[in-house]
């Protein structure tokens, strides 16, 4: 069975590539898909839902720590299915590629399933880029170090092209033998992403176990139940923390169900078809919890 492995932060368009990778593949080759959250609900599975694809949702944690080894059962069930040809994997946002890879190499998992390992792709936000790797450091570049393919993704929403090559540059240095894509929406010739195999994990990695930063990352999951007008719902976005990275779910939005997203200062409000749970999650590091909540069912008109 191929294995697509994608990695990203936050916000960086993942679930917008496995929707045009479901759009333009699925049809012609029997696909499924493991979608790995860290918060508590499946706001990705819900926007990938209507798919004619098998499909796994993992919450809660990520591939790396506390759900590892649940990657691995994932693809020992689609593959007793029998008949699915290729698994496309969108990892965590704060997945770490190293430790995800290494559990793929387990002796004992290699001996039950028969994998075929296709390019590992990191997807970068590429006007965010300086300002995500200043707050994060090793944490957010290790995406990158372990690709084959990284997209540079909405850059239609970056500067001029020396802010363009600025990063373009950064990256290049990270990873010297990945391939760099610019992309607007993740548009890009999908068989660079998907053929051919993984380069730099052909074998084994040799990596060792060591302490998750995912520790000091918080995530909180809030009902909205009213209907909201556009200006409170960008006006409590617009007064975020800093702390706050990502934000999404769905929200009633002047009498229509809309996705809304948030990453890292960038507010999104999308429409979506059919009815929703109307339910928020918040994503961040050393997030004022109370505070955000307090502030979120004010906003609707709720006292917490």
């Amino acid at each position: 069975m191929r294995l697509n492995l994608i990695f990203g932060f936050l916000g960086s368009g993942k679930t917008t590539l496995v929707r045009r990778i479901l759009a333009e593949r699925a049809g012609a080759q029997s696909t499924a898909v493991i979608v790995n959250e860290f918060g508590d609900v499946g706001i990705d599975g819900d926007i990938l839902e209507g798919q004619s694809v098998d499909m796994i949702q993992l919450t809660s944690g990520c591939f790396c720590c506390t759900l590892k080894g649940s990657l691995n059962s994932a693809i020992e069930e689609l593959q007793g299915k029998g008949g699915i040809e290729r698994t496309i994997v969108e990892a965590s946002g704060l997945a770490e590629p190293a430790d995800t890879l290494e559990s793929l190499w387990d002796p004992q998992f290699g001996t039950m399933v028969d994998l075929d390992l296709g390019p590992v792709v990191c997807v970068v936000d590429t006007p965010k880029f300086p300002k995500i790797r200043e707050m994060l450091g090793q944490f957010y570049t290790e995406q990158v170090v372990h690709a084959d393919v990284v997209l540079l993704n909405k850059i239609d929403m970056a500067g001029d092209g020396a802010e363009l090559n600025a990063v373009h540059d950064q990256i290049a240095a990270l990873n010297p033998d990945a391939s760099l894509i610019y992309t607007e929406q993740c548009d890009t010739d999908l068989d660079i992403l998907l053929e051919g195999r993984s380069a730099k994990h052909v074998n084994a990695p040799d990596t060792h176990h060591h302490e998750h930063e995912h520790t000091q990352f918080d995530s909180l999951v809030l009902g909205c139940d009213g209907d909201l007008g556009r200006d409170a719902v960008e006006k409590f976005f617009g007064g975020l923390d800093d702390q706050v990275f990502r934000a999404k779910g769905f929200m009633t939005i002047d009498g229509e169900t809309r996705l809304v997203q948030f990453a890292t200062g960038q507010l999104d409000i999308h429409p979506v078809d059919g009815p929703h749970d109307g339910r928020m999650v918040f994503i961040g590091k050393e997030i004022d919890l109370e505070g955000l909540e307090k502030r979120f069912y004010q906003t609707q008109g709720l006292k917490p």
